[in-house]
């Protein structure tokens, strides 16, 4: 071991400016540089979040999609049955009218007959 006042330390009294300033400007330089891509692998994983995020949604309204659409075929076929329906019962309310209209038409025809034989037997007395 050595004794501590045969040991000698050279210490300048004047450093070289140009070369501490570029050793600075390189270190800074350096950390500009990893700062940039700290800040750009922020930015991607901030990506990354918004875009699966966004793949969420999107699975999402795609799913929604297909149950409105099933549920537009369900109503429109639900629909053409209630148009059949209605069409059916148009042509039966349309047929006991016709039915009901030939009933009254037999009986003012009757009562035509009647009045018609009423009146030849007037003219006849």
């Amino acid at each position: 071991m050595t004794k501590p006042d045969q040991t000698t330390i050279k210490v300048r009294a004047y450093e070289d400016k140009t070369a501490v300033a570029e050793a600075q400007s390189n270190l800074s330089e350096e950390q500009n540089i990893a700062l940039d891509l700290v800040k750009r692998n922020a930015q991607l994983q901030e990506e990354k979040n918004r875009s699966f995020e966004l793949q969420k949604t999107i699975a999402q309204l795609k799913e929604s999609l297909k149950l409105e659409q099933s549920r537009t075929a369900e109503l429109e076929n639900a629909l053409a049955a209630l148009e059949v329906r209605l069409t059916e019962l148009a042509e039966q309310d349309n047929a006991s009218k016709l039915a009901e209209l030939e009933t009254k038409v037999i009986a003012l025809t009757g009562a035509l007959g009647r009045i018609s034989e009423i009146a030849a037997e007037t003219k006849a007395s």
